[in-house]
């Protein structure tokens, strides 16, 4: 049995590593932003820089200072800050951590953003259901993700979707620009994936990774026909197909009988109510053809797909049962399993969104406007990619110097505490810092998550203002 784990890259240049300021500063992210004038843009370093400091902090407590605070507000209120420009500015730095690349994934996500501390904000809309009144905005984010390290490579376009259930409406809030009708929500997909098609240099190929949202014809017949991109979407319709024999039948009945290419495993990490296990899944792979629905009169043609199915092994409350729709090879059994792995990558969006949630408490801001939050959210955005950053290094095993990581007083504090630290990577001082945050560093623990190693993060820079306020 293989492991369904690609090796990591680990020859990776300390250049490239030290982009990774883990201390909260994003200012070279946000440098080459456009509003027109140059003292909005030095405002945006600034508002990145205090904000990333202390993201789970009120804006009050992150800026330190009244003067600092209300020229926070303004920024955001300001009409010429625009925060798809400075997504842009963060996707134009971004571009040096992709450009060596053959392929990138592009991940594709929605989450719902609620405000219960600010419930009267001005432009949210609904998101409840038939027995639930809730107001808020659905975000759907698509990011950058390295095909080999799956580190997240940063934000390539948001959309702010924002629904009328009363008037039966739906619109892109497009941030200082017109607001832009939708038809469907399932756009959203094709749109993100249009947009990272047309920023990605001609030479890189996109692979879009997607859940079972995106499993809609239109989606798979757009990519093949205009995008020279590839997909990999995991199914959730029983939809009709044509088999290689000729025959017709349904996606999900036909991949249960597909031939057993091989077994692997994959590490199920603790969640949700979920104990962390070792998952060992059976992997069937074929091709065929999906058939346009019926009440489609605008598509005609099949697509030809290739299918991985992953079946886990063993009795479990909740187990793992994919079927994979790609444009990839799954001839060899080691084909299907770099389907499964770039799928795999999907969890990187969802730990972004937990960062931005949790650690970032985006929902917990109260600004009296969606369209003042949605300046702070794009800020927000790359200051949780950061984060995530710091989680990469604590759990890989490249190494570079300590001093692209953390100050000189903050690696004295560490090397005082852990006086085996000396002379040693920036990883061990990455684990360091992990430890302070609760992190045991067992033989069988798993590795660390992001808010261990951003608790240890806080608690050491709180040591070091202490060590240079004594000062």
């Amino acid at each position: 049995m293989q492991s369904g784990s690609r090796s990591r890259r680990t020859d990776l240049a300390e250049a490239e590593l030290c982009q990774t300021d883990v201390s909260g500063t994003v200012r070279k992210e946000f440098q080459s932003a456009e509003f027109g004038d140059e003292r909005l843009t030095d405002r945006l370093m600034q508002v990145g820089d205090r904000l990333g400091r202390a993201p789970a902090e009120s804006i009050p407590n992150a800026c330190e200072d009244w003067a600092s605070t209300k020229a926070t507000y303004r920024f955001c209120d300001n009409e010429r800050v625009d925060p798809d420009e400075i997504l842009s500015a963060h996707a134009r730095e971004q571009r040096s951590r992709v450009d060596d690349n053959e392929e990138l994934l592009v991940v594709s996500d929605t989450t719902e953003l609620v405000f219960p501390r600010h419930p009267s904000k001005e432009g949210l809309g609904d998101i409840g259901n038939s027995t639930t009144d809730l107001e808020g905005v659905k975000v759907h984010s698509t990011i950058g993700v390295d095909p080999q390290t799956h580190r997240m490579t940063g934000v390539i376009d948001q959309q702010s979707l924002i629904e009328d259930q009363q008037a039966s409406t739906k619109h892109d809030a497009n941030g200082k620009g017109e607001r832009i009708e939708l038809e469907s929500e399932q756009k959203k997909w094709i749109r993100g994936d249009r947009q990272a098609s047309d920023w990605l240099a001609e030479e890189i190929r996109p692979i879009f990774i997607h859940d079972r949202g995106a499993d809609a014809f239109a989606f798979y017949r757009e990519v093949t026909d205009e995008l020279d991109a590839g997909f990999v979407v995991r199914a959730n319709q029983n939809r009709c197909i044509q088999t290689p024999s000729g025959t017709d039948g349904r996606l999900i009945d036909w991949s249960e009988d597909l031939p057993e290419q091989g077994r692997t495993s994959i590490e199920i990490e603790q969640g949700s109510g979920r104990a962390a296990r070792e998952a060992e899944l059976i992997v069937k792979a074929g091709s065929c053809e999906l058939l346009p629905p019926q009440n489609d009169l605008t598509h005609t043609e099949p697509v030809e797909v290739n299918v991985v199915r992953i079946d886990e092994r063993g009795e479990q409350d909740d187990p793992i049962q994919w079927v994979l729709l790609t444009t990839e090879s799954v001839v060899a059994f080691s084909d299907s399993l770099s389907v499964i792995e770039s799928y795999r990558a999907r969890w990187t969006i969802e730990d972004w969104h937990k960062v931005l949630k949790t650690g970032c408490r985006i929902e917990e801001r109260r600004l009296e406007t969606w369209e003042r939050m949605e300046v702070l959210l794009s800020v927000y955005s790359v200051i949780a990619w950061k984060v995530l950053e710091l989680r990469e290094l604590a759990r890989g095993d490249t190494h570079c110097s300590p001093d692209v990581l953390l100050s000189e007083i903050e690696r004295s504090i560490l090397e005082t505490k852990f006086p085996e630290l000396t002379d040693n990577g920036a990883q061990a001082y990455a684990i360091a810092i992990t430890k302070i945050g609760g992190y045991l560093d067992r033989g069988s623990d798993p590795p660390p998550g992001w808010e261990t190693i951003w608790k240890g993060l806080k608690k050491l820079q709180t040591w070091a203002e202490g060590y240079e306020l004594r000062s």
